[in-house]
């Protein structure tokens, strides 16, 4: 079985310390967390020196491992020198990798933005993973592929999210002439049958957030895209359902390892 860990989206509301809570309290024994704050909602933990050492703290004594941490948006503006608070904290607890959806669709200045953010990144030993979705600015698996190739750095990588790869149109076979060096995470989740162009980009967006399914529960081609995967590829559990909104962030982390385990088990 390929190592798992428990993607912050999943249980977001619970915010890092709830996470780490939530998952320890379940079963995992590795998380993603949100340390670079996207949404108000998102409480900013690096620089609070009360809510790094909470964080710190729960990591240690829990035992849990930190695979991931988020989210670093490629943008026009972004200030890539005011990152260095929440990679020196990312760093410290142990994390792999940054994931960095790209949002800026002019491909030369997000190039430049990356390189520097993968820069920024490897002085704190964390590899630089970039992300596709098709309602961002870099919208599909080659996008994604070109700029990582071309900005050469080799803390660069992809994450390959289940949900975005079959939105954009994309499906596990596009991965066979990808370099496997580069595929070094896999945002895993389920969901419905679907055809591009069928929803808008608020409803892809939305889907995305709020309406994912646990492995099995869908049509994905799962299977086929653990197979294409260099098999030593961390999964990452990530699928937020308004379905579960109800259930405590623990019970909703239960029922995420139980139906991922049961789902890797049967192939």
């Amino acid at each position: 079985m390929p190592p798992l860990s428990l993607a912050a989206l999943t249980i977001l509301d619970a915010g890092p310390a709830g996470q780490i809570r939530a998952a320890a309290e379940a079963g995992w024994r590795s998380v993603g967390l949100r340390l670079n704050p996207l949404l108000p909602t998102d409480p900013a933990v690096a620089g609070d020196p009360a809510r790094e050492a909470e964080i710190e703290t729960l990591m240690r004594e829990t035992g849990m491992g930190l695979l991931e941490v988020g989210v670093f948006p490629v943008t026009p503006g972004m200030d890539i020198v005011a990152l260095t608070p929440v990679l020196s904290l990312s760093a410290r607890l142990g994390g792999r990798f940054i994931v960095c959806p790209v949002e800026d669709t002019n491909e030369e200045r997000r190039r430049e933005t990356f390189a520097r953010l993968c820069d920024a990144a490897g002085a704190h030993g964390l590899c630089a993973l970039a992300e596709f979705n098709p309602y961002s600015g870099c919208r599909d698996l080659a996008g994604a592929v070109a700029l990582v190739e071309i900005v050469g750095r080799p803390n660069a990588g992809l994450v390959i999210d289940a949900l975005h790869l079959s939105r954009s149109g994309g499906r596990p076979d596009d991965l066979k002439s990808v370099d496997p060096a580069l595929l070094r995470l896999v945002h895993f989740c389920d969901a419905p049958a679907f055809t591009p162009g069928a929803k808008s980009a608020d409803e892809l967006r939305r889907e995305s957030r709020a309406a994912r399914l646990l492995p099995g529960e869908g049509a994905l081609w799962l299977r086929e895209l653990l197979a294409v995967l260099p098999k030593d590829t961390p999964v990452s559990l990530e699928a937020p359902s308004a379905k579960h909104a109800g259930l405590s962030a623990t019970e909703r982390a239960r029922i995420a390892l139980r139906a991922t385990e049961a789902f890797l088990r049967a192939i």
